[in-house]
């Protein structure tokens, strides 16, 4: 049995890394990879892109390129449509995802927020047609404490690929204006199948409620060693 062990060591790495990559992509409070309870009012849109790499041990190099569209709904609800392509050693591999947010209890500076945060994750891989990979459905709580946001999620990824339930949780912190129009940011993420991630990132808010750049870079905390960096932008309107 001892050949087998690399191979195994691969897939369950490769399986690490891609569902690093979904939590990231999709309606996350960018460039964390923990989802705010924060949710777009009605007729507020955003666009969101951001450039990644994830490089590790035991698994290629993915160059990912990431743009969504996002609007409040009204009706405590907002919803956002991704997409963008992977890149790595065995060639192109387009995403999408469909995801929103619907708040239990509003977030405002002096209150907590509680939201549902859910998404259906899609995927083409090469010389193959488009198919839906992955569910998510997760609760998300923010609490403003002296000047900090603390984000909590906990929920449930179904992965129709492999045929598999995962639990999911996110915890972060954030320092709004913690250097002028930097905010800064800490978190750790994961499921239960997998190696936990551990991130740091930024935010620059270039013109206030308008235009943001952002970047992050983070670990997992196994032996492949996996690391993911990340350079995005956001406009408001």
């Amino acid at each position: 049995m001892e050949p087998l062990r690399p191979a195994l060591f691969v897939a369950i790495a490769a399986t690490s890394l891609t569902a690093a990559m979904y939590s990231a992509s999709v309606l996350a409070g960018r460039p964390l990879s923990t989802e705010d309870a924060g949710v777009l009012a009605q007729n507020e849109c955003e666009i969101e892109s951001y450039a990644g790499r994830v490089t590790g041990n035991a698994v290629s190099t993915v160059n990912t390129r990431w743009a969504q569209f996002g609007c409040g709904l009204g009706w405590a609800t907002q919803l956002a449509l991704g997409a963008g392509p992977d890149r790595d050693e065995n060639g192109r591999t387009t995403r999408a995802a469909l995801g929103g947010k619907t708040f239990i209890r509003e977030l405002t500076d002096e209150q907590a927020g509680i939201t549902m945060a859910y998404a259906l994750f899609g995927a083409r891989e090469p010389g193959d047609r488009f198919r839906h990979e992955a569910s998510e459905l997760k609760a998300v709580i923010t609490v403003p404490v002296d000047g900090w946001l603390l984000h909590a999620n906990a929920g449930w990824q179904h992965s129709r690929r492999d045929r598999q339930q995962s639990t999911i949780w996110a915890l972060a912190v954030e320092r709004p204006e913690a250097l002028g129009p930097v905010d800064l940011m800490a978190e750790v993420f994961g499921d239960d199948r997998s190696a936990t991630w551990t991130q740091v990132a930024a935010r620059w808010t270039v013109v206030p409620k308008r235009f943001f750049l952002d970047t992050s870079w983070g670990r997992q905390t196994d032996s492949a060693r996996s690391r993911q960096v990340t350079i995005g932008m956001k406009i408001a309107f």
